[in-house]
């Protein structure tokens, strides 16, 4: 009972990190984001970033694991795994370019 309590947190924290990327995103293609004050809105999803990857990596974990059981309903599971899988492909570009414009882009005062 606890694991599944736990890993339907964990789908919940995924999706809603998932959101937080997309929605503004979607918001930006269709209207234009003209200037840094309406980047405002993807910060949830950089406040996010730790957890929402952490919930991804899991959801990924427990989609594989289902895809694995070969049962009649594992092909359910193939959409998930392949969007929680992208979504950690993003963190781990994002947390990388982070890191490299923190290191080479300090200003040597």
């Amino acid at each position: 009972m606890l694991r599944r309590l736990g890993l339907a947190i964990s789908y919940f924290v995924a999706v809603a990190y998932i959101l937080s990327v997309l929605l503004p995103a979607l918001y930006c293609f269709q209207h234009g984001c003209k200037g840094p004050g309406e980047g405002d809105a993807f910060m949830p999803a950089f406040f996010l970033t730790p957890v929402g990857g952490i919930a991804s990596a899991l959801c990924l974990y427990n989609a594989v694991l289902n895809i694995r059981k070969r049962d009649s309903w594992s092909w359910v599971f193939w959409p998930l795994a392949v969007v929680f899988a992208i979504v950690l492909l993003g963190v781990i570009t994002f947390i990388g370019m982070l890191v490299y414009f923190v290191v080479f882009h300090r200003s040597h005062h």
